[in-house]
C-alpha cells in the first residue's frame, strides 16, 4: 500500500509539472493568434506556479507577452498594463538569470533590438528640440532595455545623465551618474560632476568624497582639481582654496578665472578689519597682482577690470578717512595722506574707464567713475559722466 501511494504522489506531481507547462504553450499559442488579454492571463498563471516559477522558457514568454501588450496600438490590450514594458523587461532579466546556458539569450536580444532602436532615436530627438526632460527620461529607458540582458549602456546612461543636467534635475543626474560608476565606468566628469551635484546640495561630506576618488584615479586632471577647489571656496576654507589656487595657476597657466579667483580671495582680506595692517597691505599686493595676471590672460575681463577698479578706490577711501581724521593742524601728513589717496584714485580710474569702454551701460562703474572725477577735481569729466548716468536711468 504505500509504495502505490508514492507512486499516486509520483505520478501527481509529474501531472501538475505537464500541466503548467501546457499552460505555458497555450499562453505562447495565445500570444502568436494576438489574444493578449488570454495570453497575459495563462502566462502570469504560470509563472506564479512553484512547479514552473524559475523555467526560463516561461519567464522568456511572459517577457514576449508583456512587450506585444507596449507595443500594442490596440486600446483592448494597451490598456492592460500601463507598465507593461518594464514588466517586460524584468521578465526577460529573470529569463536570464534562470538560463545559465543561454537558450534564450539571443532570442530576447533579437526581441528587445528594434525596442531599444525606436527609445534611444526618441531620445535623440527630444534632444534635439531642447526637450531635455523626456530625452532623459528615454535615455534611461534605452539603457534599461540593455540592462534587462546584462549589456551595461554607457553611452545611454551618459547622455541621460547629460540630459538631466540640462533639465535641471539633480536627483536624476545623480541616480544616472551613480549607476555609470557602479557599472565600473570611470571618467573625470563624472566624478566632478557627481561632486558638483552634491555641492548644490549642501552635502559637503559627499562632495569631496567623489572629487577625491577622482583624484585618486586621476591626479593631474584640472577639472577635478578645480571641483575641489570650488569646495574650499563654498564653505570658506580659505587657506585651502588659496594653496590650491596657486597650484592650479602653475598648472593651467592659460586658465583666466584660477588668478581672478585667488584675487577675490585676497581682495576680501584687504576689507576684513580684524587683520593687522600689514596683513591687509599684503592681500592688497596679492590681489592687484592675481586681478593683474587674470587681466593678462584676458584683457578684456570685466569682472577682473571691475575688481581691480574697486580694490584700489577701497584703497584710496581708506587713506581719505585717516587724512580726515588728523587734527586740523596736521596739514603736512593731510597734504601726504590726500596725494596718496590720489595714486589710488588714479589706478582706478584707469581700469573703470577701461570697463566702461566695454559695457557702456554699467552703472556700477559709471557712479565709481563719477566719485573718483569728484575726489579727482575733474569738474568736466564728472558732468559728462553725470549726463551718461541720467539718460541711462531714464531709459
Amino acid at each position: 500500500m504505500k509504495k502505490i501511494a508514492l507512486l499516486l504522489v509520483l505520478v501527481a506531481s509529474i501531472t501538475i509539472s505537464f500541466g503548467q507547462k501546457n499552460v505555458r504553450q497555450t499562453a505562447s499559442n495565445y500570444l502568436k493568434d494576438g489574444k493578449l488579454d488570454k495570453a497575459l492571463e495563462a502566462i502570469n498563471a504560470c509563472v506564479l506556479d512553484p512547479s514552473t516559477a524559475q523555467d526560463a522558457k516561461a519567464w522568456w514568454i511572459r517577457g514576449n507577452v508583456y512587450l506585444a501588450i507596449a507595443n500594442s496600438t490596440d486600446e483592448k490590450y494597451s490598456k492592460l498594463d500601463a507598465d507593461a514594458f518594464s514588466k517586460s523587461l524584468e521578465s526577460y532579466k529573470t529569463c536570464v538569470q534562470f538560463d545559465p546556458k543561454k537558450e534564450y539569450y539571443d532570442k530576447i536580444l533579437f526581441e528587445l533590438d528594434k525596442k531599444y532602436r525606436t527609445i534611444f532615436d526618441t531620445a535623440v530627438a527630444k534632444y534635439n528640440i531642447k526637450n531635455y526632460k523626456e530625452a532623459m527620461t528615454n535615455f534611461g529607458k534605452s539603457a534599461d532595455v540593455l540592462e534587462a540582458i546584462n549589456i551595461f549602456d554607457t553611452l545611454s546612461l551618459q547622455y541621460a545623465a547629460m540630459c538631466a543636467g540640462l533639465a535641471n534635475d539633480k536627483d536624476a543626474g545623480k541616480g544616472f551618474y551613480l549607476r555609470l560608476l557602479k557599472g565600473n565606468y570611470k571618467s573625470p566628469s563624472l566624478y566632478s560632476s557627481l561632486s558638483d551635484i552634491y555641492l548644490r546640495e549642501k552635502d559637503s561630506a559627499n562632495a569631496f568624497k567623489y572629487t577625491r576618488m577622482g583624484l585618486k584615479e586621476y591626479p593631474n586632471d584640472m577639472v577635478l582639481f578645480n571641483s575641489e577647489i570650488n569646495i574650499y571656496l563654498n564653505y570658506n576654507i580659505v587657506d585651502k582654496a588659496m594653496s590650491n589656487l596657486v597650484i592650479a595657476m602653475n598648472k593651467d597657466t592659460a586658465n583666466y578665472s584660477i588668478p581672478f579667483a585667488l584675487g577675490t580671495l585676497y581682495d576680501n582680506i584687504t576689507n576684513d578689519t580684524s587683520k593687522s595692517v600689514v596683513q591687509r597691505e599684503e592681500a592688497y599686493k596679492n590681489a592687484e597682482k592675481a586681478y593683474g595676471r587674470a587681466l593678462q590672460l584676458k584683457p578684456d575681463y570685466l569682472d577682473a577690470l571691475f575688481n581691480l577698479g574697486a580694490l584700489n578706490l577701497n584703497k584710496s577711501i581708506d587713506i581719505l578717512l585717516k587724512a580726515n581724521n588728523l587734527p586740523p593742524d596736521a596739514t603736512a601728513d593731510y597734504d601726504k595722506f590726500k596725494k596718496e589717496a590720489e595714486v589710488y584714485l588714479t589706478k582706478a580710474m584707469k581700469y573703470f574707464e577701461k570697463s566702461i569702454e566695454l559695457q557702456p551701460t554699467d552703472l556700477n562703474s559709471l557712479n565709481a567713475l563719477r566719485q573718483i572725477y569728484t575726489q579727482l577735481s575733474m569738474p568736466e569729466k564728472k558732468k559728462a559722466i553725470q549726463e551718461r548716468i541720467n539718460a541711462i536711468q531714464k531709459k
